[in-house]
């Protein structure tokens, strides 16, 4: 027991699970991935890749060092602080320091003061450790199949010198232009992740309201038991009342036994998507502390879902949504506290909730991504979020899930302390250089808060690609966005053709989204990107017009399943719940059956 919390470990030994110790790289069997396309990814094993980064990272920083001493001491300046003096942030104008997309790796290195003998003599020490350590077991079997200047050696080594053209500039810039180091950090993680990576990028959908209950994708739950209830701790309190310990219990097995199922899986993977997130609280893990009110465990529904991902070729993202202690005061935590202070947060046992799922599905062939919590609150100092972010990668990967089989995800929640989170994460913690394979994780919403409802239309277009941007200098996931919209931002455009609006705004996202560097997923919180430009916006602030709208737009798309599954599967932009969303007035969305045709709420 841990403060209360009784740890629950399954019984199994790591060979007796179905899945444990596949592996999923060809490399880790002395294969190399064939070279079918200019994306070849997966060459080298995992532990040849760290060699090579270290080689690579710490040469390209001795040389910036040994440079800046030589002009401290010609130019008769100390300039070892200058990295205080800059001014560039995340949510400043990007385009001021943003180099080009379309510009070549030697350009922005020349940009940055980085030298080609430099970058040459990097390269040279990467190329000589690449040799070295392809001589050891179990990596011999690699120089056969790599043979004298074969495609594949080609490949290693046009991304060893990327990796070096971008360290270099990295170390020149960061004491000059934070914008333009992180843009080449990030590029520099990219091209070194695919090296070792192989899986596509996520383009997938949330299943809230499943393992984690919420009033919109759970509103069947909240309307039968827990009317007034805002988050699944009131829920379960109401549950008990009415129906005991023992019948609420059933009631809620009853729930995670029919939300999701696998046709809904099959649904998903025949749509085009290849990913699932899966938010789920800590009780499924492990079981509730004392004192609260949650119902657990639940590990069999992770097990069983996972099986079908792995039968219909969906990648999953195991989400711990509801830390021990809450994340924030919020009700996607699982409960809603007005008075909630970030002490409250356990994190040693979320860190051991972490270890636990890491454990347990290491190895699994569906499982290529960890979230370590969802939203975390804006109070929680960006040290101790930061230290904890080290703490839980340390615990995902020394239970068993290695940087070439998992990303790990690291949520920011909001860009607006991105900037500060970078910093701390990447400069005092040296988190990306020395925790490969993660990356943070964002969810743009443009309708929470007062400042997004005063936008009009026309300004959350430019916020659209504003983000992109921003999420081009960063390892990034989108995890969660939606197209809902304030009113303002409606009445700019056609009131009677209010859709061609939702169209724009989903294609912009689309392609922000899309772009994303390293494990860049247009996603984890959307349906098909087919869906998303028809128009759809079930979230789309208390509009109830919106949501019968959405019924009929994937009637006439022809997706009648998803249709009838919409509020069921709890797709994250359709979160239906508006409480307190216009001061004075709250709309509780209820039911919405028969296609849409009848739709009930109450005042």
């Amino acid at each position: 027991r841990i403060s209360g919390v009784e740890v629950v470990a399954d019984a199994k030994t790591a060979d007796q699970l179905p899945w444990e110790r596949r592996s999923r790289s060809p490399c880790r069997q002395g294969r190399v991935q064939s070279l079918g396309s200019h994306q070849a990814a997966g060459l080298l094993p995992f532990s040849v890749c760290e060699e090579l980064t270290e080689v690579i990272w710490s040469s390209a920083r001795s040389q910036a060092e040994e440079a800046r001493a030589r002009f401290a001491l010609s130019e008769g300046k100390n300039t070892s602080n200058a990295a205080l003096q800059a001014a560039w942030s995340f949510g400043a104008d990007p385009s001021q320091s943003q180099p080009s997309q379309t510009q070549s790796a030697e350009s922005i290195a020349t940009a940055s003061g980085a030298s080609a003998a430099a970058v040459e003599e990097v390269l040279q020490l990467a190329k000589s450790k690449l040799e070295d350590a392809l001589q050891a077991e179990p990596c011999a079997r690699l120089i056969a199949k790599l043979g004298h200047a074969s495609p594949a050696e080609d490949a290693i080594v046009a991304r060893l010198r990327a990796m070096s053209l971008y360290a270099c500039a990295y170390w020149r810039e960061v004491s000059q232009d934070l914008g333009r180091a992180a843009s080449s950090l990030a590029r520099f993680l990219e091209q070194q992740r695919r090296l070792y990576w192989q899986r596509p990028a996520w383009r997938g959908v949330n299943l809230g309201g499943w393992l984690l209950l919420e009033p919109g994708p759970s509103h069947k739950l909240f309307e039968r038991f827990g009317r007034g209830a805002g988050c699944e701790w009131e829920l379960l309190q109401q549950m008990r009342e009415q129906l005991g310990p023992e019948g609420a219990a059933e009631e809620l097995k009853a729930h995670r036994n029919s939300f999701v199922t696998e046709d809904d899986i099959r649904t998903i993977r025949a749509l085009g998507l290849n990913s699932v997130r899966i938010p789920f609280g800590y009780w499924i893990v492990m079981r509730p502390a004392d004192n609260d009110a949650y119902i657990g465990t639940g590990l069999e529904f992770l097990d069983r879902v996972l099986t079908w991902c792995e039968a219909h070729g969906l990648q999953a993202m195991l989400d711990l949504h509801g830390a021990p202690g809450g994340e924030s005061g919020e009700k996607p935590c699982g409960r809603e506290q007005k008075d909630w202070k970030w002490q409250q947060w356990r994190f040693s046992e979320s860190v051991e909730a972490l270890r636990i799922i890491a454990h347990r599905y290491k190895g699994h062939p569906a499982v290529s991504g960890i979230s370590v919590c969802n939203e975390p609150s804006e109070t929680v100092p960006a040290d101790v979020l930061c230290q904890f972010y080290d703490e839980a990668v340390r615990a995902i990967r020394g239970a068993g899930m290695p940087p070439d089989e998992v990303s790990i995800l690291l949520p920011v929640y909001r860009t607006e302390r991105l900037d500060e989170i970078w910093r701390l994460w990447n400069r005092r913690f040296d988190g990306f250089a020395r925790h490969a394979n993660v990356a943070f994780d964002l969810h743009l919403y443009h309708c929470f808060g007062a400042w997004w409802q005063r936008q009009g239309f026309g300004s959350q277009l430019r916020m659209t690609k504003r983000h992109r941007k921003i999420l081009r200098r960063v390892p990034a996931v989108v995890g969660e966005w939606s197209l809902a919209l304030p009113q303002r931002a409606l009445a700019e455009g056609d009131p009677q053709d209010e859709d061609k609006a939702y169209q724009a705004f989903a294609s912009a996202q689309v392609e922000a989204y899309a772009k994303l560097r390293m494990v860049g997923s247009s996603g984890t919180g959307v349906t098909a990107q087919h869906i998303t430009q028809a128009g759809t916006s079930a979230r789309a602030s208390s509009d109830i017009g919106c949501v019968r709208r959405t019924s009929l737009l994937l009637e006439t798309q022809g997706l009648h399943s998803l249709r009838n599954n919409f509020l069921r599967l709890g797709y994250y932009i359709s979160r239906l719940w508006f409480a307190d969303y216009t001061k004075g007035r709250t709309k509780v969305l209820h039911d919405l059956i028969n296609g849409g045709n009848r739709l009930t709420y109450t005042p």
